[in-house]
């Protein structure tokens, strides 16, 4: 019964191929949207986590408020901070990794400064820190070495570099061993990282790394913007940042002076973004399916209309109300499936050339293709009863009287 059915409606379908294709079109379109638009946001949501776990393992970042006095405390809304806000040394930085679960402390000192070899001269980001910088950060090396406890305790002037930044000054040769300038002051170079690309927008290799005991007359800073801190577990983080709000508010006295966060929190923010715009996303492509289903609608109407005649003699030599009801449902499904079908081929290709021309990853996922085509069928089904019912409900000796 049903493959019958099914042949009928094929062949009324078939019978009317254009009319037929433009009727699928709203679907193919909805469908192909949801495909493209959530693979899209998908995929530049798994590329911006894995840019995100990129910058280190378990990571914990403070930021402190460079402008003194730019959180006025009274004496009874906080304690009075041990330190003037932003003023947080090195050295202070240095006790956190007292602190109970945290494996390394990298304080940094940031700034621009401009840097020389021979006639190339470039301006770049300044980074002072210490030896913990590279593994708290996940950097890997291409040549050299990293700064050691050594050079920071005797104010060495070496300097490390990022692969633009080796790149900009040296080109092909190798920097290691060479001699360049910061701000006119003679460095050598020790050490090149190997690339690591951008993270939330901004590049991760354009930048020089030189002691934070040396940064300190270079940049003419004797505070520190920020400190990146690695736990020794995941487990750890979330005691960890307990303990070191407490430690930040006594040195700082109010938390309008420092900003903590972590990697944990960064991600969980990620994932509530993205997670709301591919709704969004999924709503905006949904709306061309309803449209569609309002085009397969409209399009059932006609075929009942034009097949007024053919339902009387149907319906006169026997056929049921659910007989004549089916044969159409089952033709606005068939419409509805073809649709989605062509929708996801479409979608696919769609979302594969637009991510090789934004140059970002794509992310198909086969469980929005089925819930796509499920909502297809959903709006065939739903926009289809009316039609059919309508069919169904025609009296045989009406429908006969239609010429």
């Amino acid at each position: 019964m049903l493959s019958q059915t099914l042949k009928v409606a094929m062949k009324s379908i078939w019978a009317q191929k254009m009319r037929s294709l433009l009727t699928m079109l709203g679907v193919i379109i909805g469908v192909a949207a949801v495909i493209a638009l959530i693979g899209l946001a998908r995929g530049a949501s798994a590329s911006i986590s894995s840019q995100i776990q990129g910058l280190g393992s378990n990571l914990i970042v403070i930021k402190t408020n460079q402008a003194p006095g730019a959180a006025a405390l009274s004496a009874s809304s906080a304690a009075a901070p041990l330190l003037p806000p932003g003023q947080l040394t090195p050295n202070e930085a240095l006790s956190l990794g007292q602190v109970p679960g945290i494996a390394a402390v990298a304080p940094v000192m940031a700034g621009t400064a401009t840097f020389g070899v021979g006639a190339t001269s470039s301006a770049a980001g300044l980074v002072g820190t210490n030896a913990s910088y590279q593994p708290v950060m996940n950097y890997q090396l291409a040549a050299g070495r990293f700064l050691s406890p050594l050079d920071i305790a005797s104010d060495a002037n070496v300097a490390v570099l990022g692969s633009q930044e080796a790149t900009t000054l040296f080109g092909a040769a190798d920097p290691v061993g060479n001699s360049m300038t910061i701000d006119g002051v003679p460095f050598q170079v020790i050490g090149v990282l190997a690339p690591k690309g951008s993270a939330l927008g901004q590049s991760q290799d354009s930048f020089v790394a030189i002691p934070w005991s040396v940064a300190e007359s270079v940049l003419g800073q004797t505070s520190i913007s920020t400190i990146y801190l690695s736990a020794r577990s995941s487990a750890a983080i979330a005691p960890l940042t307990t303990r070191l709000d407490l430690k930040l508010l006594t040195w700082l006295g109010s938390a309008a002076n420092f900003s903590l966060t972590t990697q944990s929190q960064i991600l969980s923010t990620l994932n509530s973004i993205t997670t709301t715009m591919q709704m969004v996303l999924g709503g905006i492509a949904g709306i061309s399916l309803v449209v569609g289903g309002i085009g397969i609608m409209n399009i059932m109407l006609v075929s009942v209309t034009e097949r007024t005649r053919e339902i009387g003699i149907r319906k006169a030599i026997g056929a049921s109300y659910l007989a004549i009801m089916s044969q159409f449902l089952v033709e606005s499904l068939t419409l509805s499936g073809l649709g989605g079908i062509l929708g996801i081929g479409l979608g696919t290709a769609i979302s594969e050339v637009l991510g090789h021309a934004l140059g970002t990853v794509v992310a198909f996922s086969p469980t929005t293709a089925l819930l796509a085509f499920a909502f297809s069928l959903g709006v065939g089904l739903i926009f289809g009863l009316w039609p059919a019912s309508r069919a169904a409900g025609l009296h045989p000796v009406d429908a006969l009287r239609i010429d």
